[in-house]
């Protein structure tokens, strides 16, 4: 159970719609309980995404559900509650779902603010081939071969990785893929980027973090055809070709979470990742 004291939070916005977003292979859940909870308070509730105005995600579901929902309604805090496996940025278990919904309800709790990322992909001529939000991870990593890639910081070069490829990401994303490459784990309310190689091809490889304003940008020296991939947040892979450059840098969207104790982070450490 949640521990029990939190100020309240005056400054929060009045919720007049909650976005109810769950796991894909999930059917039990209260729909209807919580249509009971938020009705005597005005409050809408709608499923899935595509609808504007709204105020709050409720994600019901593991990490997967929360990313997922976070980037349907960027501009509203999520509320994520696990249904899931770990579960690391879900604030409670399936069990406290009507006590932290009532939480939200009598104003008692905050909303964290995250570092996200901007991702452009931009082509051999330097024109954009696309732009993406990335909360947790871009991971950049060969099919078969070794790859090289150059890291560069605010234009400077900076390493060149020759290996299996090289993630960087966000404090959110430090307790994921990020944490089972080696590198190490950020409190959430760190102003950073981390780059980490991905098995490079010799001892000294380490990881860096980098202050939250710099831009990097990562430029593939060589790789075979069909054979270096791009990853957002473990969705679907983009091939990349020699010559590619991806810019990354800190986005103008932050990750916004519903957040109830502000030590939350060492709690599911423990409880979660056994730490």
């Amino acid at each position: 159970m949640i521990k029990q004291p939190m100020m309240q939070s005056p400054a929060l916005k009045k919720i007049k719609r909650i976005a109810l977003i769950t796991r894909e292979d999930e059917q039990n859940y209260p729909r209807e309980e919580l249509i009971s909870l938020l009705s005597p308070h005005q409050i809408e509730l709608v499923e899935g995404a595509g609808f504007s105005e709204v105020d709050l995600i409720l994600a019901l579901g593991g990490d997967g559900t929360v990313l997922r929902a976070i980037s349907a309604y960027p501009q509203a805090p999520a509320l994520a509650v696990n249904y899931g496996q770990v579960g690391f940025l879900t604030q409670c278990d399936r069990e406290d779902l009507e006590y932290v919904v009532s939480r939200v309800l009598k104003q008692d709790y905050f909303v964290e603010e995250r570092l996200a990322l901007e991702v452009i992909h931009q082509g051999v001529d330097g024109h954009s081939l696309g732009t993406w939000r990335c909360i947790n991870e871009v991971v950049f990593k060969g099919v078969i071969h070794m790859n090289e890639l150059t890291l560069n910081i605010d234009g400077h070069y900076i390493h060149t990785a020759r290996g299996d490829g090289l993630i960087v990401g966000t404090p959110t994303g430090s307790t994921a893929y990020l944490m089972s490459s080696g590198a190490p784990l950020v409190t959430p309310g760190v102003s950073c980027i981390i780059a980490n190689p991905l098995n490079e091809y010799r001892f000294s490889s380490r990881s860096i973090i980098l202050p939250g304003e710099a831009e990097l940008s990562v430029n593939i020296l060589h790789c075979r055809e069909n054979d270096l991939m791009m990853i957002i947040d473990g969705n679907q892979p983009l091939m990349l070709k020699e010559n590619d450059k991806v810019l990354i840098r800190r986005s103008t969207v932050p990750t916004l979470l519903v957040a109830f104790e502000p030590q939350y982070f060492f709690r599911n450490l423990k409880q979660r990742l056994n730490w």
